[in-house]
């Protein structure tokens, strides 16, 4: 079985690693915890404004060698052994662009050797992650962007999306839930819970 997930804001703490770059910066609270981030757009929750934030990609791109590669972990190692015994194809699709050090695709791929005990798994750098799912023959997905799980339901409908829950995402929960169109999206609050939804799914079909 092939399933995807997103990294940043799912398996990887993206949030925790900028704001200790903007601290550095300018003297800016280090966010520890996910549930803290309150949308997605900086500038609206943080006190950092536009230019600020510029400074911070700028920064990373030219002094902070492989950022994506020191990012911490989302979820515990139990959830990366389960993964591990499930013995499926893992896909990760991540939208991450190239900064100082090796590319995103060489960092992803060293974090999730560093992190996880997984042997099959594949990195896949691409902001286009529906028709990605699409040409993978992807059957499951997680992902906390709601319009990438948007894409997914449209691009790939043979792939069962997942949004994956947070504070700063939470006002999509209605949208998809009361949606006609989008059936074949679910609602996840965590890690765990998805896959679980995919070992559900499995042994319905093996029944």
């Amino acid at each position: 079985m092939n399933i995807a997930l997103d990294c940043d804001g799912v398996i990887c703490n993206f949030y925790l690693g900028f704001s200790r770059i903007a601290n550095k910066l300018f003297g800016t609270p280090i966010v520890t915890n996910i549930n803290d981030v309150k949308t997605y757009r900086w500038e609206n929750w943080y006190p950092m404004n536009k230019k600020q934030h510029n400074a911070v990609w700028q920064e990373i791109d030219d002094n902070v060698p492989n950022f994506w590669l020191d990012l911490q972990p989302l979820v515990n190692n139990d959830i990366f052994l389960r993964m591990q015994n499930m013995g499926h194809n893992f896909f990760f699709i991540t939208s991450r662009k190239n900064t100082a050090g090796h590319t995103a695709l060489a960092q992803t791929k060293a974090w999730i050797e560093r992190h996880t005990t997984l042997s099959s798994f594949s990195v896949i750098p691409s902001h286009r992650k529906g028709e990605i799912l699409d040409r993978a023959e992807i059957e499951y997905f997680i992902d906390d962007l709601p319009e990438n799980v948007i894409e997914a339901a449209i691009e790939a409908p043979k792939c069962k999306s997942y949004l994956l829950v947070r504070p700063y995402n939470a006002y999509a929960i209605s949208f998809f839930q009361q949606s006609h169109k989008f059936k074949n999206v679910g609602i996840v609050y965590s890690v765990e819970a998805f896959l679980d939804e995919v070992e559900n799914e499995t042994n319905k079909n093996i029944r």
